[in-house]
């Protein structure tokens, strides 16, 4: 057996998922759009115009310049996103999905946005939704990350978010409140739990690591999110600049 420095390994896969080939036939196609309707819609839409996922009908995807970068993306997920791997599906299948979805990218349904971003961005300012969330100036840890937001959600998804937070909360987020013996509460995230230890961040970015035989109660809540609703708190001509704002966030500068 012939063994490969790490470093050539690494390179040789980077090469591969270069060298990515789609398939362009009618019949590959209409299978990859059987396949993305099956596994794919329920977070990126049936037109890829996004939702819980990301926007696949834009002329390009950050994430996904090359052919090569999609058809891996859908077969292995993105570490650290509710992104999975298509491990089910064959490598002809995973070819025959990327190909359906370059072609939502001719797709056009979304209708101009009637805010203004210049002045959503001072909605955003006043607000002070950076206490919980980044965007690329810096912010707060608890809510979602908003560099990119505008490639990962559709301005439909982002308003959704801003006037109720409970209607589509990241799967991997749990509401979480422990009450310690003496009447104190930590209140947060879970980050992680195991048979004697849960790892929760509390609302203002702190960790705490509690013994669960030290915890009077731990109660979990995954459909409960700590973000308000904006929907009385914002006008409706603050609320469309504010979406607008968000919707504009697409490339770290």
């Amino acid at each position: 057996m012939i063994m490969r420095p790490l470093f050539l390994l690494y390179a040789l896969a980077a090469l591969a998922a270069d060298d990515v080939t789609l398939p362009t036939s009618a019949e590959d196609i209409a299978r990859g759009k059987k396949l993305f309707m099956g596994g794919c819609t329920y977070c990126h839409g049936p037109t890829g115009d996004g939702g819980k996922g990301a926007d696949l009908s834009q002329r390009e995807l950050p994430r996904a310049k090359s052919d090569g970068d999609l058809a891996r993306i859908i077969e292995e997920g993105i570490p650290g996103t509710e992104m999975p791997g298509a491990w089910h599906m064959t490598r002809r299948e995973v070819t025959q999905t990327a190909a359906f979805v370059r072609t939502l990218s001719k797709v056009d349904s979304r209708a101009p946005l009637a805010g203004d971003a210049t002045r959503g961005k001072a909605v955003l300012a006043k607000q002070r939704c950076v206490t919980c969330h980044t965007t690329a100036e810096g912010g707060g840890y608890m809510g979602p990350d908003l560099a990119i937001i505008g490639s990962r959600r559709s301005a439909s998804h982002i308003r959704e978010s801003i006037v109720s937070p409970e209607a589509s909360l990241a799967g991997s987020f749990v509401y979480t409140t422990i009450t310690l013996p003496d009447g104190r509460k930590i209140v947060g995230e879970l980050l992680s739990e195991d048979t004697f230890t849960v790892l929760v961040r509390d609302l203002a970015g702190n960790n705490h690591a509690i013994s669960k035989d030290k915890a009077k109660e731990i109660v979990k809540d995954p459909k409960k999110s700590p973000m308000p609703s904006y929907k009385d708190k914002l006008s409706p001509g603050e609320l469309d600049d504010l979406v607008a704002y968000l919707a504009s966030l697409k490339e770290l500068r």
